[in-house]
C-alpha cells in the first residue's frame, strides 16, 4: 500500500476541522481511519523510540494512533490548539504531546503501585519490633 504523507498544512487543515465538525458532527469513518494512518506512520516510531529509552516500555503502533487521535479531539478546544496550528512542525508538537500523555499514563498505573509498595513496606519495617 502506497500512502503518501500528509504535509504540515494538510494536517493543519485537518486538525482546523477536527473543531468545526465537533460542534455539529464527528468526522467520519474515513477521515478518522486517513488520520489513525498518518499517526502510526508519522508519529508512533518517533513515540516507541522515546518510550523505550525513557521507560523501557514496548507500545504498540497502532494504540500509539488512538491515543494521538484522542488527543487531538481533546485540543480541537484545548490550550495547545493554537500552538499546534502554527507551529512550524506541528507533527513533532503531537508526537511530544503524546509522549507525554502516554509515559503519564504509564506512570500512574506501572509504577504508583510500586511505589506504595515500596512505602508500606517501609512502614511494616519500621513498626516491626526491632526496625529502624
Amino acid at each position: 500500500m502506497d500512502t503518501t504523507l500528509w504535509s504540515d498544512d494538510q494536517f493543519r487543515s485537518f486538525f482546523a476541522a477536527l473543531r468545526d465538525h465537533s460542534c455539529f458532527a464527528e468526522p467520519d469513518d474515513a477521515q478518522r481511519d486517513a488520520f489513525l494512518v498518518q499517526a502510526r506512520l508519522r508519529l508512533a516510531p518517533e513515540v516507541q523510540r522515546r518510550l523505550l529509552t525513557d521507560l523501557g516500555a514496548t507500545t504498540d503502533a497502532q494504540g500509539i494512533a488512538r491515543v494521538a487521535w484522542e488527543a487531538l479531539e481533546d485540543e480541537a478546544w484545548g490550550k495547545r490548539r493554537s500552538w499546534l496550528l502554527v507551529s512550524t512542525e506541528p507533527w513533532g508538537v503531537l508526537v511530544d504531546l503524546v509522549t507525554r500523555q502516554i509515559r503519564e499514563s504509564y506512570r500512574a498505573s506501572v509504577r504508583r503501585p510500586r511505589a506504595k509498595a515500596l512505602k508500606e513496606l517501609a512502614r511494616a519495617s519500621d513498626d516491626a519490633p526491632g526496625g529502624a
